[in-house]
């Protein structure tokens, strides 16, 4: 029996210890999940925990459940090392050895002083603080953005922004409320192209959205409630929310699987280290190295690739399921849903500079789709 072990139990790490659990015969394989936390949870309803449509409890889902629905073994530990050379990883609580690893440890969050009280729904935690902020929200200078660029889902600070107008709205202070997106991005969305870019304008015009392009954020002052971009803009606010740095765990930018930038290297499609033929990674861990955005249908469908690729490695033949690089997220706007559709195929091997993408909007059915999609989730991984 081959143990396969997955660091990180968010969307990439539960979808290949589903897949396994599903796919693999009785007894083909040690599936061990490590995690630092005993929950795995479903990040798109961070932003519904803030506005308060969920509850922390319905928006997660113990990860023991994968240990009673697949055999998987749960180890709550703390990535510390990895060393690919030896087929070990390091972790707070003693050594695991491996014969296939799987990394899907995510981007974390950079914990600075400067978004302090401006907390974003990137994390459950900030999601709940920003509820009790928005508690005593009555209208004037919002600002929303992100203080540099990759992050987790990139059009989150527009669907923030929207809800946001919504909720001045529901209160009676639309008069005197404005809203402006900031982001280092000159146009909206425009890494993912021209069509993207007409169709955010347009959402941004009709919600009375501002947005503020090239706005490369170089300081922040919450003493004095004020932003300021390198070309000297300041952008003065009453109520903020700031997306924090995100960067790669230490665990991965310390290993030799590492890239100059810290996130890991992988080559397309495989999702394989170019160095260590049983090491794969996926997810946010991996995104900015082939040209991805930060989000969690990418490590879903990149966890199906990689764990069709080691089953057939021990078979010897197993037709399963190829790298899809097309994404899909849909957002709740609040007078409506929006979805964004991405072929990323033709991008990510450099024949083209932008994804193929289309937006799907201006209907209420939109918003259904996103709750369906989260009871599904939980459904199809969890079996609750």
């Amino acid at each position: 029996m081959k143990r396969v072990v997955i660091l990180g139990g968010g969307s990439g790490g539960a979808v290949a210890a589903s897949r396994l659990g599903k796919w693999a015969r009785p007894g083909e394989f040690e599936v061990v999940l490590i995690d630092r936390s005993e929950w795995h949870d479903f990040r798109p309803s961070y932003l519904w925990v803030a506005v308060g449509k969920r509850e922390p409890e319905e928006i997660r889902r113990p990860l023991a459940l994968l240990e009673q629905r697949y055999g998987t073994r749960v180890f709550r530990a703390t990535v510390t090392g990895i060393r690919p050379e030896a087929q070990t990883v390091e972790t707070d609580q003693g050594n695991v050895e491996y014969d296939y690893l799987i990394v899907a440890l995510g981007a974390e969050l950079v914990d600075t002083p400067d978004v302090a009280g401006c907390e974003a729904p990137w994390e459950l935690a900030p999601a709940l603080e920003l509820r009790e902020r928005l508690r005593t929200f009555a209208g004037g200078r919002v600002v929303v953005g992100p203080l540099s660029w990759p992050y987790r889902c990139p059009p989150a600070p527009f669907e923030v922004a929207f809800m946001l107008k919504y909720l001045a709205e529901q209160r009676g202070v639309a008069e005197r409320t404005q809203i402006t997106v900031f982001h280092p991005w000159k146009e909206p969305m425009e890494t993912f192209g021209p069509q993207m870019v007409e169709g955010f304008r347009r959402f941004l015009d009709d919600f009375g959205v501002h947005f503020e392009g090239g706005f490369v954020c170089v300081r922040h002052d919450p003493d004095r409630k004020v932003i300021v971009a390198a070309d000297g803009r300041e952008l003065e606010y009453d109520f903020a929310i700031i997306v924090p740095h995100h960067r790669v765990p230490e665990a991965v930018r310390n290993s030799p699987l590492a890239t100059a930038d810290g996130y890991m290297d992988v080559v397309l499609p495989s999702m394989r280290s170019p160095r260590y033929e049983t090491v794969w990674g996926i997810g946010d861990v991996v995104a900015p190295t082939i040209g991805l955005g930060m989000a969690g249908v990418f490590a879903h469908f990149q966890a199906e690739h990689v764990v069709s690729q080691i089953i057939d490695r021990e078979r010897g033949a197993y037709l399963g399921e190829l790298y899809n690089m097309v994404g899909i997220c849909v957002m709740d706007t609040g007078y409506m849903g929006a979805a964004v559709w991405c072929n990323f195929t033709d991008k990510l091997f450099g024949r083209a500079a932008v994804p193929d993408c289309r937006l799907l909007g201006g209907m209420r059915a939109f918003r259904a789709v996103k709750v369906g999609f989260e009871r599904y989730w939980f459904a199809n991984l969890f079996g609750r």
